[in-house]
């Protein structure tokens, strides 16, 4: 499968696009499981959506549990993000890309949801007492540089990021709203 043809920059094929929309629920889906195994590994019954996770029956026991099983989807999904901007560095292959573009979208979207409704980082940032914005502000920038550092070393044209934000913003949204549909939840973000 060919996902980049040359000209003065390396532009993307449908087949990139393609396997950028697959990756959208399956990175949700890998995010939300993370969630749901620290739950369950501290003790918890818990219930599990594409968009949501949390206990079946009242809350956590603590905020140390209620700030471990935030943090394990965020982490799962930065692992993502390190590991396919790995491959990228040592392989210059662009199938790993939209492992690490989504990873960037879906982190930047929590953050930008959290205006209203503090998500992952947002919370474990003000458990933590470093105001709301600090954590999710570090792994955004820290996705963004590895983003930007691939997105070079691919020599991708800048089309490839605008289009691949566009179909991101297609598959989130598609993603949300299916998890709307399923469980009768207007929006949790998770």
């Amino acid at each position: 499968m060919s996902v980049l043809t040359a000209g003065n920059s390396w532009r993307a094929s449908g087949s990139f696009y393609l396997l950028l929309f697959v990756v959208v629920p399956a990175t949700f889906i890998v995010h939300e499981f993370a969630h749901w195994v620290m739950g369950e590994l501290l003790g918890y019954s818990m219930t599990m959506s594409l968009n949501a996770v949390s206990p079946a029956e009242g809350g956590y026991r603590s905020a140390i549990d209620a700030m471990l099983v935030s943090a394990a989807g965020p982490l799962i999904t930065i692992l993502q993000a390190v590991i396919a901007y790995l491959l990228i560095r040592r392989s210059g292959s662009a199938l790993f890309y939209p492992f690490l573009f989504i990873a960037l979208f879906m982190r930047a979207a929590a953050m930008l949801v959290s205006i209203a409704n503090p998500n992952d980082e947002a919370r474990i940032s003000m458990m933590l007492g470093i105001g709301t914005w600090t954590l999710p502000a570090l792994v955004i920038s820290g996705l963004f540089a590895m983003t930007w550092m691939a997105s070079r070393k691919l020599g991708l044209h800048w089309t490839v990021n605008v289009y691949s934000y566009i179909v991101a913003s297609v598959g989130v949204t598609g993603v949300v709203y299916l998890n709307a549909v399923l469980t009768g939840i207007a929006f949790i973000p998770g």
